[in-house]
């Protein structure tokens, strides 16, 4: 060891990275309880050499001491990506399965006592206690109190439904501004970091604060994290950049015309809509439904009860050519029955020729204002009347409707009727042609039935046609067998009206799987509560009082804006007025004692009204499919947020392990650099002790 003023610098140097060792040692120790705090370690490097010849020549060396490169922190980033990544799809499992527990809790056990279940049980039995005693008002008050406590029970059960989704809507708009208040405390922490760091040092504790926003921003959405060769941190999602450097750029959510008082995140200064794909947030928006908030809206639960009806009528001369007569005379009571099922029709009429041709032009159409004006104009007669010349063209009827489906309302379900008495070919045996004809058909999506000539259903006239079954089939219509006598007619028309009305259950019910859990379930309650109540009234308006006078509605809606619906469903005013329970229908005639229609009001609850994914159910098969689905995806949500809950710990485990404090090896530390500040000062007293007698003893000889 080198004796001079130097050596007292060497001695230092151990002095100043003891004790700076023993501040991060302590420092570790004082955070071992402080959220997200990383261990620091010190980083220890010897001071450069000082090269010096010596009087032989020789080059030698010899250190000053050691010095502190850096305090780094024991960070595992592999870790960290994947505890985010699975703490993003954490919170997207955990906001769905209370959601899905929020629905169940809504709509009750279907079992237990009060539930909806029970309430449309003990609706149904009052229509079977009627059918015993169709005159007593004792019974028909049991009916008309039961009626009422659905209403109540269905309007209760939207209304929690709607304030649900403004709950969630309105926690999407906090966590939104949680968002944004985090984002803006990186770009803070960013401009801090980059400020303290700019001179090789580090500041560990401005970075855990933003590892620690960092996991809180991975549960609420999908962002991107990306740091940058200066220590900050862009952060990207759905492509835009929400951080960069030292400046954020916030979220926005507004009321607007497209999507009502729904929330949707929206870049600040731009009206670009943010794609969230997972995280708490996407769990919110699927939770609520990504539809528009606006009343009205079938997305968001208005039954579709729209129908567009197309009637194909072949005006060829055939054998039995009477059956246009005898049409003409039947649509008038097929017009009067769709008007009493409630639903908003329009109707176009197609002469089915050698060229097929919608009767005034695709545009005309006819609607409940203006249908009876049509049937009692003479002119309407000329497309009932058979002329000579070849056989009706499928193929025209079909490319006409094709040419024309913009002229359909988009949200209405589609049926065709087409009335025949040939086979699809009539003379003709090349069919090559058909399988195009019925896939436009599909493609439109236009249900078509067929009413024909029973020897043509499964058949053509020929052995190498196809029967007009085929085409119901494909479409999803039916067939019925042309008729001749009034009850024929009478059951032809009947049936059609009741193909009707389940295409247009089916098609509010049936919808497509999806991710939204309220407004889905919203859909198909709306669409059994609107089929039980337009089913009720068609059969309703079809009889007669007590008092012997035409049926009246059961149901009405409280705005005759919108369809009968949870939430907007009531009594019609005729059952609530004095001589209400007169106004209850159970007969279909004047006759004493006729039960007729309460036996069928009775069976509906066994009818197949709906439709789902398993095909024609009853009302109680398809409202214990909703639960059923509901159950199901509550179930599969809180199973994968326990596997995601255990992916999240064991993430966050490992992590902790590699940079979580630990007491034994602080305290193995702090006596390390404890002895090192002892050895230290002790080579300092050492170096002093040495100097004093060199310069205590100088100039003592010849004294």
């Amino acid at each position: 060891m080198a004796v001079g003023f130097s050596s007292y610098d060497i001695a230092r140097s151990g002095l100043m990275v003891s004790e700076r060792g023993l501040a991060v040692t302590g420092h570790n120790l004082s955070n071992v309880n402080t959220t997200g705090y990383v261990r620091q370690q010190l980083m220890i490097e010897s001071s450069p050499y000082i090269n010096e010849y010596g009087k032989n020549g020789r080059l030698f060396q010899y250190g000053l001491g050691a010095d502190i490169q850096e305090t780094r922190q024991i960070r595992h980033t592999f870790l960290d990506n994947i505890y985010r990544r699975e703490n993003t799809s954490l919170g997207y499992w955990e906001t769905r399965g209370k959601a899905f527990g929020d629905v169940e809790s809504i709509l009750n056990d279907p079992m237990a006592d009060g539930g909806l279940q029970e309430v449309m049980n003990q609706f149904w039995d009052s229509w079977q206690e009627l059918t015993k005693n169709p005159e007593s008002l004792t019974t028909r008050a049991l009916v008309r109190q039961r009626g009422q406590a659905l209403v109540y029970h269905f309007n209760h059960i939207g209304q929690q439904l709607d304030k649900l989704q403004n709950d969630l809507n309105s926690e999407i708009q906090v966590r939104i501004g949680e968002l944004n208040n985090i984002t803006s405390q990186i770009a803070t922490l960013n401009y801090k970091i980059a400020s303290q760091e700019i001179n090789s040092d580090s500041a560990n504790d401005f970075r855990d604060q933003r590892n620690l926003l960092l996991d809180r921003l991975s549960k609420l959405c999908n962002a991107e994290a990306l740091e940058m060769q200066d220590g900050q941190v862009d952060i990207t999602l759905g492509g835009y950049y929400l951080v960069q450097k030292g400046t954020s750029r916030n979220l926005y959510v507004e009321a607007n015309a497209k999507n009502g008082n729904y929330f949707y995140p929206m870049l600040e200064g731009t009206n670009i809509e943010v794609n969230i794909k997972s995280g708490i947030l996407k769990g919110l928006m699927e939770a609520r439904g990504e539809v528009p908030g606006i009343k009205g809206t079938y997305e968001n639960g208005n039954p579709r009860e729209k129908v567009d009806i197309t009637i194909g009528i072949d005006t060829t001369q055939g054998p039995e050519s009477s059956y246009l007569a005898d049409l003409k005379a039947y649509i008038g009571k097929f017009v009067s029955d769709l008007k009493i099922t409630g639903t908003d029709f329009n109707i176009r009429f197609v002469n089915m020729d050698s060229v097929s041709q919608f009767y005034g032009g695709p545009d005309n159409v006819y609607t409940q204002e203006n249908i009876d004006a049509l049937l009692s104009d003479p002119g309407f007669d000329a497309l009932f009347d058979g002329s000579a010349g070849t056989d009706a063209d499928f193929g025209t009827f079909a490319d006409e409707i094709q040419n024309s489906i913009n002229n359909y309302r988009a949200d209405a379900t589609k049926v065709a009727y087409i009335f025949t008495n040939k086979s699809i070919d009539g003379s003709l045996v090349d069919t090559s042609g058909d399988a195009g004809h019925i896939q436009k058909l599909i493609d439109c999506g236009v249900k078509t039935s067929i009413i024909t000539n029973k020897s043509f259903m499964n058949q053509g006239q020929d052995a190498t046609e196809i029967g007009w079954s085929k085409v119901a089939a494909a479409t999803g219509g039916e067939v019925f067998a042309l008729g001749s006598t009034e009850e024929e007619y009478t059951s032809v028309f009947a049936g059609m009206n009741m193909n009707m009305r389940q295409a247009v259950n089916a098609a509010m019910g049936n919808i497509l799987p999806s991710n939204n859990i309220v407004s889905d379930v919203k859909i198909k309650l709306n669409a059994m509560v609107n089929a039980i109540a337009r089913e009720i009234n068609y059969l309703q308006k079809s009889g007669f009082t007590l008092d012997g006078k035409p049926g009246v509605d059961f149901f009405a809606a409280i705005d005759d804006r919108y369809p009968m619906q949870m939430g907007n469903l009531r009594l019609s005013d005729e059952l609530l007025s004095d001589k209400g329970l007169n106004n209850i229908t159970a007969s279909s005639s004047t006759a004493k004692g006729d039960n007729s229609i309460a036996r069928k009001i009775a069976n509906l609850r066994d009818a197949d009204l709906m439709e789902d994914s398993a095909g024609d159910v009853t009302i109680d098969e398809f409202y214990r499919s909703v639960i059923l689905d509901i159950g199901n995806g509550g179930a599969e949500a809180n199973r994968i947020t326990e596997s995601q809950t255990t992916l999240v710990q064991s993430a966050d485990e490992q992590r902790t392990a590699i940079s979580g404090v630990s007491m034994d090896e602080e305290m193995a530390n702090m006596m390390k650099f404890k002895f090192a500040y002892d050895a230290s000062s002790r080579v300092l007293n050492i170096i002093d002790s040495m100097l004093e007698n060199v310069i205590m003893a100088m100039g003592k000889v010849g004294r």
